[in-house]
């Protein structure tokens, strides 16, 4: 009587093979959520700066603020921008990390930028803060630089530990 199966042999060289592979492939995949959510808070102040700061600047000129979105009482930009956006959420392991809704307050007064390639780190720093969440460990804010009769307001994003700023148009 002759049995068909597998020997030891060839189950051992199998199980090895898919150790290799499992060693190979998981290192890949380790960090991808939080790169997914850094890629959800760039898309989020690309936004800002594309659609809803020119949005908001436009009806800050019209309503005679001079483009001024921060303390523009009786108006609150703040809840403005929440109604064209949604804040995104779930970019830390709990509810607290969640990024917090924009304060436009806590803009900075317009300056414009020392040369025409963008502002530059520097000049970054000095951006009020709006909003801040957490991807895991990392911390990230929201900056903003309030508007002018010449130019809407500018958002950019920024890791507390300050190893990078995102701002689009840089």
């Amino acid at each position: 009587m002759k049995r068909s199966g597998f020997t030891m042999i060839e189950l051992i060289f199998v199980i090895v093979i898919l150790g290799i592979l499992a060693a190979v492939a998981l290192p890949k995949f380790i960090g991808v959520a939080s790169q997914a959510q850094e890629g959800k808070l760039k898309a989020y102040v690309g936004t800002l700066n594309r659609t809803v700061a020119p949005a908001l600047w436009s009806d800050a000129i019209s309503n005679n603020l001079n483009g001024i979105i921060k303390n523009a009482a009786p108006i609150d930009y703040s809840k403005k921008l929440v109604d064209q956006i949604e804040t995104p959420v779930g970019t830390g392991d709990a509810k607290a990390d969640d990024l917090t809704v924009p304060d436009l307050t806590k803009c900075v007064v317009y300056k414009a930028p020392a040369a025409n390639t963008g502002y530059k780190d520097a000049e970054l720093a000095a951006w009020g803060i709006v909003s801040t969440g957490k991807i895991g460990t990392v911390q990230y804010d929201v900056m903003c630089m309030d508007g002018s009769m010449s130019s809407a307001p500018h958002f950019a994003l920024k890791k507390t530990d300050g190893t990078s700023v995102t701002y689009p148009t840089k």
